[in-house]
């Protein structure tokens, strides 16, 4: 059974497709009443007045019941009158009545359909001057609304979108999340410039046309155009109210007017705004009340606008290739990993770079790849001739807009070899304080705080900012910023060795100085002090080579210098080798035979570490030579000492023990001499006794370390310990070699490398196994084992051994 009931005309019910006759008279006004109002409560009094036209019996109650009954006998199978506790209702879903229906649509914005189900003037064979004047208007009303909405003009004034979108899926999802949320919506695409924020926006709206079915209002605000105005707000609602259907005589002058009826014409229409190219967010304030959603792009963070923000970065290497095949293909794109490479990511570059090679078919990609690897011609490589499209003209425009100390902030990053900076070393490369230029540059996405506190940029912009200094510093200003720079790394090591660790290879005998300034960063406690050191070890790195590239020999020696407890104790050798390596050479260059000796034994040291123990004896060597040369003898001492470690290690105790004990026998001659300098050569014989099995000998020189004076370095005392644990343990003394090691771990909690610490567990599990205690013993391995792993260390093997020893 099928039943229909029409009030958008005349009234009508139907069941199963035949006219059921409704009584005329009261009997229609009373049913047209409820289907008003459908499924709601109409009270008796209510339908009393309608149904008797404002004038109702003395006992309506009594009278309405009979009227009911009637139009129930009259409807029969159709009908949906309830009778409620003191009124009456009309129970109809959306599918019987046409009223429920069309508001349906209207909620959906098809307007079109909606009008298509009236049918003519509403309910004239209904006959009740005030049902039509109280009830019937209101719903006329809604109809007429509905019918000029149908006929408002729907504006597409997007732009077309781009054929070959690739990558953006997490970013696309984001957006349409947004639009699914309920009341207006302001949401902003941010990033730097290039990286794809305009050509997003459209494809998103293209693929979400259905969500906005009053249309889609699209203007370029040129924001950040280097030969045109930004577009003014006033103009924007001239077009758009134009889109809408506003004759341009009836738009107002002023622009508080044209926003008031940009407001009322957008107020209920589900519309998609897209305001393309904002320079800040005062730019577009005006333009922002009325419509369902605004989706802004801006190379600025508009933070004033607490919109929903959707940040940009660059395309991944796998949507970067993507990009590239979708322009070139596959077989072409088949070697392109340096290409993408150069590019960095950024879509703008990528997109110029797919012209090029689509321009000319032959040309094998690699050559495109050799003309962006070098930094000096990578922005002319990438220059379109069209200023829309060229890199260096896009990135001019944000660079343009800063203030002045910003612009010269941005400079200066163009000089420092990133990956990235933090404020205080910003501010020792500008000489003067730095957060808010910093800030602004995080504003205009010319920089990103990627990490708390830890700022960079794009390659490319760090290419076009030095391109920037080059061009609008003065040499003498860029000279000075560099030296600032590298003054800011130096003297914040200096003053971590100075305040947080013992410096083994004893003071400078002519301590750097910082330049005029420069602000380096001081740190009460060890553990901050790392904390800086981890954050900042690829920037030293990078500083140091600068460094050297660029001719500050000083820095470059002196930088090295006060890293090298830090590469010790966090096992660094594998990265930093290389640059002590060639830091020896810089040295060697200034005639400087003392630090020559210093970094040909650091070398050899790194060798040592990294388990290429012929060459570091060969570096021992050298170094004792250099300082037999210039009369070191504290230097000729060291070195014999690591000869000595590095033979043992070799295999070769014997030796191991007299080369040792020359070098005591050396130190003891020596007037010179010091506590600090006896234990270390006591160390050293001590280590190669152990090797050569001579336990008892290791003992005596125990105690006489134990009888020098002044305060020992807790790392070389660790060390000591773990030798006094060896020989306990080769005594069969293996508490007291348990308590040495422990104590020995106490020691390099404090000042110790990972080496040393898993040197000492390895021994632990030992002096337990001699206690009988395997399963203690495999805790220890286990833990010697994982470091030894970590760091690819030769000396995992021998420690897995004992392990499989007691499985």
């Amino acid at each position: 059974m099928v039943v229909q009931y029409r009030v958008l005309g005349a009234l009508e019910v139907t069941l199963d497709g035949a006219d059921v006759p409704v009584p005329v008279g009261r009997c229609r006004v009373l049913l047209a009443a409820l289907l008003l109002r459908p499924n709601r409560f109409v009270s008796v009094d209510e339908l009393a007045e309608l149904v008797w036209d404002g004038a109702p019996p003395a006992r309506a109650r009594q009278s309405l019941h009979q009227v009911v009954r009637r139009l129930r006998v009259a409807l029969g199978e159709a009908d949906c009158v309830r009778t409620l506790s003191g009124g009456y209702e009309a129970r109809v879903g959306p599918d019987e009545l046409d009223l429920l229906r069309f508001r349906e649509l209207v909620a959906a914005q098809d307007f079109a359909a909606a009008v298509k189900l009236r049918r003519g003037p509403l309910l004239t064979n209904v006959v009740s001057e005030l049902f039509h004047r109280n009830e019937v208007r209101h719903v006329a009303e809604e109809c007429a609304e509905v019918v000029a909405r149908s006929k408002r003009p729907v504006p597409r004034l997007l732009p077309a979108a781009m054929p070959r979108f690739v990558g953006r899926d997490g970013h696309l999802r984001r957006l349409t999340s947004l639009a699914e949320e309920t009341g207006p919506v302001i949401a902003t695409i941010t990033g730097t410039a290039g990286v794809g924020k305009s050509v997003l926006a459209v494809q998103w709206a293209h693929s979400t046309t259905d969500r906005f079915p009053d249309g889609q209002l699209h203007v370029n605000m040129r924001g950040f155009d280097r030969h045109r105005d930004p577009m003014p707000p006033g103009d924007v609602l001239n077009r758009f109210l134009e889109a809408l259907g506003v004759l341009v005589e009836r738009i107002p002058e002023a622009l508080d007017d044209q926003v008031a009826l940009y407001r009322e014409m957008t107020a209920d229409r589900r519309l998609l705004v897209v305001l393309d190219n904002v320079r800040d967010a005062d730019h577009v304030r005006p333009l922002l009340t009325g419509p369902s959603f605004v989706l802004i792009t801006s190379r600025d963070r508009l933070t004033g606008l607490a919109g929903r923000d959707v940040a940009l970065d660059v395309l991944s290497a796998e949507e970067a290739r993507t990009l590239l095949v979708s322009r070139l293909g596959e077989k072409r794109v088949d070697t392109a990993d340096d290409l993408v490479a150069w590019c960095g990511g950024l879509p703008l570059a990528l997109a110029i770079v797919a012209a090029r090679a689509a321009e000319v078919p032959h040309l094998p990609l690699s050559a495109l790849a050799a003309d962006l690897a070098d930094e000096r011609t990578r922005l002319d490589s990438l220059d379109t001739g069209d200023a829309e499209t060229s890199v260096r003209t896009v990135f001019q425009w944000s660079y343009q807009r800063l203030s002045p100390q910003a612009a010269r902030m941005f400079r200066l990053v163009g000089l420092h070899p990133g990956p990235d900076l933090t404020i205080p070393a910003a501010t020792s490369l500008a000489g003067e304080p730095a957060d808010d230029a910093v800030r602004e540059l995080v504003g205009a996405n010319l920089l990103v705080e990627h990490a708390p506190g830890r700022f960079t940029c794009h390659d490319l912009l760090r290419v076009y900012a030095a391109d920037r200094a080059q061009a609008d510093e003065p040499e003498a200003s860029r000279a000075a910023a560099v030296e600032r720079m590298l003054d800011h790394y130096l003297h914040t090591l200096e003053c971590m060795n100075r305040t947080h660790y013992w410096n083994h290879l004893g003071t400078l005998e002519e301590p750097p100085v910082p330049s005029a300034g420069t602000t380096p960063e001081v740190f009460e406690r060890p553990d901050e002090a790392e904390a800086w050191f981890h954050a900042e070890r690829a920037v030293i790195y990078a500083v140091v080579v600068q460094a050297g590239d660029q001719g500050y020999d000083r820095h470059t020696w002196q930088l090295v210098w006060f890293m090298t407890d830090l590469v010790e104790r966090f096992g660094l050798w594998r990265e930093w080798i290389g640059l002590f390596a060639r830091t020896t050479e810089v040295v060697e260059r200034l005639g400087d035979r003392l630090q020559v000796s210093r970094f040909v034994f650091l070398r050899a040291v790194g060798h040592g570490r990294l388990g290429e123990l012929e060459r570091g004896v060969e570096l021992f060597e050298a170094a004792d030579l250099v300082c037999a040369e210039i009369g070191l003898v504290p230097g000729r001492v060291r070195a014999q000492a690591g000869i000595a470690w590095l033979l043992g290690e070799l295999d070769r105790p014997h030796e191991a023990v007299e080369v040792a004990r020359r070098s005591l026998a050396l130190l003891r001659g020596f007037e010179g001499r010091t506590p600090t300098r006896m234990r270390m050569a006591l160390y050293q014989l001590s280590g190669a006794l152990v090797l050569a099995g001579r336990h008892a000998e290791v003992l005596e020189l125990g105690a006489e370390w134990e009888s020098l004076d002044g305060v020992a370095d807790p790392h070389l005392s660790g060390q000591m310990a773990s030798e006094l644990a060896r020989a306990y343990i080769g005594l069969g003394r293996h508490a007291e070699a348990v308590a040495e090691l422990l104590g020995a771990l106490e020691s390099f909690e404090q000042m110790g490398t990972w080496v040393d610490v898993a040197y000492a567990e390895n021994f632990l599990g030992d002096a337990h196994l001699g206690l009988g205690d395997a399963a203690e013993a495999r805790v220890w391995w286990e833990k010697a084992a994982a470091r030894y792993a970590e760091h690819e260390h030769s000396d995992e093997a021998a420690v897995r051994a004992k392990l499989a020893s007691v499985s």
